[in-house]
């Protein structure tokens, strides 16, 4: 998975900054909150988009989903875990034709329970052995939704929250 980096225009905030006649702390205070308030928004978005192309349900997806932020360096990192998903965590149901897992359905798979709960195996070939865990793979739609609506709502959302703050902090 690629890194994708996003940057702000700072002659864009200069002029939201110069409408409300703040200081520079009062500017980096705004500056931070937005880009907090901005990366929980992106998170937001991506499971949404993410869990409605997979059908995988968001608390899932969530656990391969972090956030981190650096207040004094403003920046923000959301890192998604794009490694496929057991479709044991998917709350998985045996069908007559093999297994469902939430929309994934996966001919000629079985049930087995193991420690820690149910497994979705399926054979490998016409033998009884070898079997394989079956997974759901979601690097694409990952990939997708990052192209495509996390990267538009960064456009339109960072300045609106960087206006607010800004507001916020002048009224102070």
């Amino acid at each position: 998975m690629a890194t994708t980096y996003l940057n702000i225009k700072g002659d864009r905030l200069k002029a939201i900054a110069d409408d409300f006649a703040v200081t520079q702390k009062q500017i980096d205070l705004a500056c931070k909150r937005a880009i907090s308030k901005l990366a929980r928004h992106l998170k937001t978005i991506a499971l949404r988009n993410i869990s409605e192309l997979t059908g995988i349900k968001q608390t899932v997806i969530r656990r391969r989903v972090f956030l981190s932020l650096n207040g004094q360096r403003q920046t923000a990192r959301i890192w998604f875990g794009v490694y496929a998903i057991p479709l044991r965590e998917m709350n998985p149901r045996q069908t007559r034709t093999g297994v469902r897992a939430g929309k994934i359905e996966r001919n000629h798979a079985f049930i087995q329970q193991k420690n820690g709960g149910p497994e979705v195996y399926r054979r490998v070939d016409d033998r009884r052995k070898p079997i394989a865990i079956q997974y759901a793979r979601i690097e694409s739609e990952v990939s997708s939704v990052i192209d495509a609506d996390v990267l538009k709502a960064f456009d339109k959302k960072f300045y609106v929250f960087f206006e607010r703050e800004i507001k916020w902090e002048s009224s102070k």
